[in-house]
């Protein structure tokens, strides 16, 4: 297909000033490398991008990361869905030009065949996504011990827990950049019971405990803030049922309004 792209008529190719037509067979001959390599583009992301951003960027769940990958694929499989009858009405039209059969109707048709063929590599990466993001939920679900009918009632019950890491964390990240906890992150402590001064003393003793092992050489990794974060939610995991007695709300999570698979 670059060969035949590549074809320019002998009046372009021997018409220009600079691109003579032994440069231009020069570039025709890349081309092939070119379309060799191009098989590894065809979507937007990488899948390290994909698996270690995507999936961690707004979460501390794992049903979030599992709903995540349901969102990517989704959008991909209507994607490809979408391509899938516009490939089916160009081949109507493709079929209809060429019974046409004049100069231009012909050249109408050979520009969508070739148009056809191109995007199949973004559709060859939309499917390379969709399984990367269906592996994902699988490994996500299997790696928590996430039972393969989970529903949304099973979703809704995380959400506490993912709520508190995440002030947490974020509180945590305001006061190593700024010293102190932010007003966003203020209010989204308070929102789940968590009164900001208590927070405060327990991230600034955190972080002293931190600061003191980097001084002895024992450097905290990922997984010290992570343990963090579950004590975390160990001290104030119920504390959000203060929140909804001051609302006035008897029950948090709706059972009649769930989606709710057979167990």
């Amino acid at each position: 297909m670059s060969e035949e792209l590549m074809k320019l008529n002998p009046e372009i190719e021997n018409g220009m000033a600079t691109m003579t037509p032994n440069k231009i067979a020069k570039i025709r001959e890349r081309m092939v490398e070119m379309d060799r390599a191009n098989q590894s583009l065809g979507r937007k992301n990488t899948q390290t991008m994909n698996q270690l951003m995507t999936l961690t960027m707004l979460t501390e769940s794992p049903y979030r990361m599992m709903r995540q990958c349901l969102t990517q694929i989704e959008r991909k499989r209507q994607a490809v869905e979408e391509a899938h009858f516009k490939t089916m009405t160009n081949r109507v039209k493709i079929k209809d030009l060429r019974v046409k059969g004049d100069e231009l109707s012909m050249i109408e048709a050979a520009k969508m065949e070739h148009g056809e063929h191109r995007n199949l590599i973004y559709i060859e990466g939309a499917l390379k996504e969709i399984a990367v993001f269906q592996e994902a939920y699988d490994e996500i679900r299997k790696n928590h011990n996430i039972p393969e009918n989970w529903d949304e009632r099973d979703a809704e019950l995380a959400e506490i827990r993912h709520h508190l890491r995440q002030a947490f964390r974020q509180a945590h990240r305001d006061m190593i950049l700024q010293g102190t906890i932010t007003q966003g992150n203020a209010e989204y402590l308070e929102q789940y019971g968590v009164h900001l001064q208590t927070a405060r003393n327990v991230i600034a003793k955190y972080i002293a405990t931190c600061e003191k092992l980097i001084e002895e050489g024992d450097v905290p990794n990922i997984n010290h803030l992570y343990e963090f974060l579950d004590k975390a939610v160990e001290i104030f995991g119920n504390e959000y049922k203060h929140v909804m007695a001051h609302i006035g709300l008897d029950d948090l999570v709706r059972q009649e309004y769930l989606y709710r698979s057979t167990k």
